[in-house]
């Protein structure tokens, strides 16, 4: 029997999936599972751990109130590792789009977490929908692609760039501050609110196309600013590898060193990074230590401060800029003349690992090589 959806709500839909889960001799629902659908159920909506909690203990006979209640800490958004234990349906759509789950915490300090109604019949759409072998799959166009690619290029620019503005990311909210005032002269400036990220970006669930056109539009033609090394972080890490590799404009503040090494090192995949701007200030002291904006800690080298072996991986960065009213010319000085040097060539890469293995090969002869000595037969 196929499970046609077409004219059914997102709501609908996942009570028959839960339905014939339920009917099964095995109840075969993940915890990831029961979380993303809870959160798809209630599309655009908020929900607190318990509220997902109780929609697991509703759909899924099998768990009790206790249990449903820590339900979310073994959730596919808490910990990303739980994606195998997923249908291999549902991860290739995660692997494609990205985790669609987003959150907050709201003036009583409670996280809350939400899916967009576009992202949850996308995941409805391309995880769940089952067709019969004898009845004819209907390709429906979506109207947007009927558009010419140029035009419709325009329109994901117009829609996802947020012209004459830096986003400020990985907060509890976004904001944006004018461009045309640096990061370090903007504290005095009032911040314009914006929709939550997961609204703006809407645009990327109508299908996986549409993604794939509009999703590095956003990432390569905006400023994003972040606070400190952990709101980086946390924000490179929830957009994955796919978007991270996009951005190309950068603000950072050096401040947390304690997630500045994981930070570094997410920033350090990014192919087409442009510019970087560091708000940092690092001094050396007349017995040879370095130290990073306010913090306590004394490092023999820079090589030693976190996050600072990751940033030498980058390349082809063509304007790196730094708060001129701090001490910054030790990083510039460490920093600058490798950072900015012009990414290699595909080609080149290729003729280098060559050469490199070529070389290997040749070493490994020439340790292995044995004199070689002629025996002669007697008689």
């Amino acid at each position: 029997m196929s499970e046609s959806y077409s004219e059914d709500t997102v709501q609908t839909r996942i009570k028959k999936i839960v339905k014939k889960r339920q009917s099964s001799q095995r109840f075969n629902l993940s915890d990831e599972e029961l979380v993303l659908l809870a959160l798809a159920y209630s599309s655009d909506q908020w929900l607190t751990t318990a509220q997902i909690g109780e929609f697991a203990l509703e759909n899924s006979l099998f768990y009790q109130k206790q249990a449903a209640q820590f339900l979310f800490g073994a959730s596919l958004y808490a910990t990303p590792r739980g994606i195998g234990s997923l249908p291999s349906r549902i991860q290739n759509y995660l692997r494609t789009y990205g985790i669609p789950v987003h959150s907050r915490v709201d003036d009583n300090n409670t996280k809350l977490y939400s899916m967009t109604g576009g992202a949850s019949y996308a995941l409805l759409e391309e995880s769940y929908k089952k067709r019969s072998k004898t009845t004819p799959k209907k390709l429906v166009t979506c109207p947007l692609l009927k558009i010419p690619t140029e035009i419709r290029m325009k329109i994901y620019h117009l829609v996802l760039k947020v012209a004459g503005f830096r986003l400020l990311v990985g907060t509890q909210s976004l904001s944006v501050y004018d461009d045309k005032i640096p990061s370090w002269e903007s504290r005095s400036q009032d911040a314009l609110r914006m929709p939550p990220l997961n609204e703006v970006l809407a645009l990327l669930s109508v299908n996986k196309q549409v993604y794939n056109e509009a999703m590095p539009e956003f990432y390569q033609k905006n400023h994003f600013q972040f606070r400190d090394m952990g709101s980086m972080k946390n924000f490179l890490h929830n957009i994955g590898p796919e978007r991270r590799k996009h951005m190309r404009n950068v603000t950072v503040s050096y401040d947390n060193l304690s997630a500045a090494a994981a930070g570094a090192r997410l920033l350090a995949e990014s192919d087409t990074l442009q510019k970087l701007t560091l708000t940092i200030s690092a001094t050396h002291d007349p017995a040879g230590h370095f130290t990073v904006n306010s913090s306590r800690r004394r490092f023999s080298t820079l090589t030693q401060i976190p996050g600072f072996s990751s940033m030498k991986r980058l390349r082809g960065v063509q304007e790196l800029v730094f708060n001129p009213g701090l001490e910054h010319g030790v990083v510039d000085a460490f920093l600058r003349p490798i950072i900015t040097t012009p990414k290699p060539s595909k080609l080149a890469k290729k003729k280098s690992i060559k050469r490199k293995r070529k070389h290997g090969e040749l070493m490994s002869n020439d340790e292995a090589g044995q004199p070689v000595v002629k025996v002669s037969k007697i008689g």
